[in-house]
């Protein structure tokens, strides 16, 4: 079984630990490694082409974020997705985002809308040309520009904390057919009203943007567990 997708090169020094936990991180986050895949230091090791110690220490720092377990026989694991996660990441983010919206209306300037607005641009290019993982990038850096625009460190940091589970199921959502268009009109609805300066507007579509897609993924969960890695 191959691990890493990732072609780029490791290279080797300093920060060889830092370079492996990137790589394990980004291949789990893809989707590229599903959950309950077991990993094994030896052959993950033997493909990068380094020891086991620096692929042991990345293992270690991504069970710490959660994103991989420790199996009760020994070794590791890619996390299962469970409802209970589904509930508590769309159920902080529909807070903090939709706070976020609210703060964002009140204080964007208009070269912030107009940063919106271009971001919205490329989406539907993208879109047209069909490039997944594109839009993909581009509907996270819509949502980190809209959290920059709230001008509130504090909040900022806080929801980029979350970051990577918010990636992980944002790959969910988009591989349903018609999410990315809908996501898109979405962002477009929330540009007019924050030029209109409707906070509570604002923050009630993004609570209702991140509802819908908490849905959808509870839905998938229960009609195919086994995608999510449960039984």
């Amino acid at each position: 079984m191959e691990y890493l997708k990732d072609e780029a090169v490791i290279r080797k020094g300093r920060f060889l630990r830092e370079q492996v936990y990137k790589r394990l991180k980004k291949t789990i986050l893809d989707g590229d490694l599903a959950p309950n895949t077991r990993l094994i230091e030896e052959k993950i090791a033997n493909e990068i082409g380094t020891s086991r110690t620096p692929v042991r220490e990345a293992i270690q720092k991504l069970e710490k974020e959660g994103l991989i377990k420790k199996l009760p026989k020994g070794g590791f694991a890619v996390s299962k997705i469970t409802e209970a996660d589904i509930e508590d990441v769309f159920g902080i983010r529909s807070v903090l985002e939709g706070y976020a919206g609210y703060l964002a209306t009140i204080r964007a300037s208009k070269e912030d809308i107009k940063a919106l607005e271009e971001i919205v641009k490329k989406e539907e290019e993208c879109i047209k040309l069909k490039k997944t993982d594109e839009i993909i990038q581009l509907n996270t850096e819509f949502h980190d520009k809209l959290y920059k625009t709230a001008k509130s460190e504090r909040l900022y940091s806080i929801i980029n904390d979350l970051r990577d589970y918010i990636y992980r199921f944002r790959r969910l959502i988009f591989s349903f057919e018609g999410m990315a268009e809908i996501s898109i009109k979405d962002h477009k609805d929330m540009i007019e009203l924050m030029k209109l300066k409707k906070a509570s507007r604002v923050e009630n579509l993004i609570r209702k943007h991140i509802t819908r897609g908490k849905n959808l993924i509870k839905k998938k969960l229960k009609k195919d567990p086994k995608i999510y890695g449960n039984n």
